[in-house]
């Protein structure tokens, strides 16, 4: 009887012990996932972001094995709730309206935009003739093309100065 009372005990807590590894497994997965996110490109926000998200799931799975965790409690969010945040975001949402079309926005102005070109007429067509971009100038990868660049196209427009002088 002592056996068969001890083997029910070692199965149950067996059990339990398997369940809990297989929560603690999701947890790490977690944990893994945000390390993962932290590898790839992101900005200065998103860094401290994931740090924070890191530093949480490392520490719900570390006290998930060392069995601190406490578990979860599956209540029904009340739907009044719901309906009060919705009303607070659409509230929200109407004030910022309204006083944006009260103030100018950042770029707002009645002055009509004026682009002007180095040449104008005859010139222009003649330096159009004239300059030639060279291929890694099409879309610069680097600060050093795209400095390469501004400079070549700076060195043709003196020779071009001085050939249409002549």
């Amino acid at each position: 009887m002592k056996r068969i009372y001890l083997l029910v005990v070692i199965f149950i807590t067996s059990f339990q012990l398997h369940a809990a590894k297989k929560e603690c497994a999701e947890l790490l997965k977690k944990y893994h996932n945000v390390q993962s996110q932290q590898r790839q490109g992101h900005s200065l926000k998103s860094s401290i972001t994931l740090r924070k998200k890191e530093d949480k799931a490392r520490q719900k799975w570390w006290d998930c094995e060392n069995n601190k965790l406490t578990p979860k409690s599956k209540k029904k969010k009340n739907n009044k709730a719901k309906s009060h945040s919705k009303k607070k975001a659409i509230k929200l949402s109407q004030t910022l309206t309204k006083s944006s079309n009260n103030s100018p926005g950042v770029f707002s102005s009645n002055r009509n935009i004026v682009i002007k070109g180095k040449y104008t007429g005859d010139k222009q067509l003649q330096w159009l003739r004239f300059y030639k971009r060279p291929k890694k100038c099409a879309r610069p990868k680097t600060t050093q093309v795209f400095a390469f660049c501004m400079e070549d196209k700076a060195a043709q427009q003196n020779a071009f100065e001085q050939q249409y002088k002549n």
